[in-house]
């Protein structure tokens, strides 16, 4: 058998032993290129092992769901595969030959015997479990197999186990009525995961709302606290819920009530708002919201703006000053040096003397035209005044573009929702 480890640290995502204490959880489904993504992978768990890829002419997880898609096209079948997630409680020390009989008693009760199949390990927080995904085409028939009532043979199948291996049987596998409220379906747990949220959470903050109200008014408002609204969905008398986010619930299978005793304190639905226009409302709260996040933004914008052109305007008027005094002391200077080079020649006929001949008294041999040194040692040259002002000023302009570029973004995030 052809076996694969992977190895990730990270560990991202709660495992699917924690949606539901059954330790057989089934599905028939389609789209062999997801499941063989989630299969393998390695980010949300810490090992991914393929142990088990028979009937196939591929030895790798995704060409083999390739090869039942592909075969699959020759019927009329739109889930060929049949998916079973083995998960033991969590205090069970589970090994491989106990998951591969669990495996082979799946496929016996299921009709599945025979029929091509993979087998991939994942490992998280020290916790093992297992995937088992066979294939429903007959190879030789071009038919798919029929698996009636798949879901209550895998609930006794988990019932067996529990009382073969002795371990503590759930509540919900004893009895129905007892099974806990806040279990929540793979579906359920991936969209949460998607958006970043707990299903787990989110059932127990609806069946708080629920046992804080003795109405339907009382329910609403709960609801509405915590960004929900109540609506009515398409089935007849079906009450939903609609999260800020889109998302729906049923409110009989959030707070795990059956729908007559739901009506009994909602009501008809009739006077209800339909999940369209609760997404509506959701959407101008959002824009409302949005509104005056971009007024206060604005406001926040336009004072540092104000605070930049000040310090601009001091930069400009300072830098002005400096320029300016630069300017006097090097006339000043240049006034002074011209008298002394003026001193050094003589007046009249010597003076005329003295220029024919090209003498001077204590003369240089060649005379500065401008000065070399500022008219004092702590002056700076202009060189280095215009330096620093340029990097003032290229500072005070990126602060200003800044700002500037931060409130276009607003402008135009806010036309892109409508907001004036």
């Amino acid at each position: 058998m052809p076996r694969l480890a992977l190895q990730n640290p990270s560990i991202a995502g709660a495992s699917l032993g924690r949606i539901r204490p059954m330790i057989l959880k089934g599905s028939q489904r389609g789209n062999g290129r997801k499941l063989a993504q989630h299969l393998l992978n390695d980010e949300d768990n810490d090992f991914v092992e393929v142990h088990e890829v028979s009937g196939f002419l591929s030895d790798d997880v995704t060409g083999a769901f390739m090869e039942i898609e592909n075969i699959a096209k020759g019927t009329r079948c739109q889930q060929p595969y049949f998916a079973v997630a083995l998960n033991p409680p969590m205090e069970a020390s589970v090994t491989v030959d106990m998951f591969e009989d669990t495996a082979d008693r799946i496929a016996k009760a299921q009709g599945l015997e025979g029929q091509p199949r993979v087998v991939v390990y994942h490992e998280k927080e020290g916790r093992r479990h297992a995937h088992a995904v066979w294939s429903r085409i007959d190879a030789e028939t071009m038919t798919a197999k029929n698996l009636p009532h798949f879901k209550n043979k895998l609930q006794n199948l988990s019932r067996d186990l529990f009382f073969e291996h002795q371990w503590k049987l759930p509540p919900g596998l004893r009895d129905r009525s007892l099974k806990s409220p806040t279990n929540v379906t793979l579906a359920e747990w991936q969209a949460a995961k998607r958006r970043g949220k707990n299903a787990i959470d989110q059932k127990n903050l609806i069946r708080q709302c629920w046992a804080s109200s003795t109405d339907k008014a009382g329910f609403e408002t709960a609801l509405n606290d915590h960004g929900y609204l109540l609506a009515k969905g398409d089935r007849r008398n079906s009450h939903i819920i609609v999260c800020h986010d889109g998302e729906i619930f049923a409110v009989s299978r959030a707070t795990g009530l059956k729908a007559k005793q739901v009506r009994e304190r909602l009501g008809e639905t009739d006077q209800l708002q339909s999940v369209d226009d609760a997404k509506q409302i959701h959407i101008r709260d959002v824009r409302l919201q949005f509104a005056n996040m971009a007024g206060e933004t604005r406001d926040q914008l336009s004072r540092q703006r104000q605070k930049l052109d000040e310090e601009r305007t001091s930069l400009i008027q300072k830098q002005r000053i400096e320029r300016s005094a630069l300017d006097n002391g090097q006339a000043e200077r240049w006034k002074q040096e011209s008298a002394e080079r003026a001193s050094r020649f003589k007046t009249g006929l010597s003076g005329f003397w003295q220029f024919l001949s090209a003498r001077t008294e204590k003369s240089p041999t060649r005379m500065p035209k401008k000065p070399t040194k500022p008219c004092n040692a702590t002056a700076p040259s202009v060189s280095s005044l215009l330096l620093t002002s340029s990097k003032s000023a290229r500072s005070s302009t990126s602060k200003g573009k800044i700002c500037a570029s931060r409130r276009w973004g607003w402008f135009r995030t806010c036309a892109l929702i409508g907001i004036g």
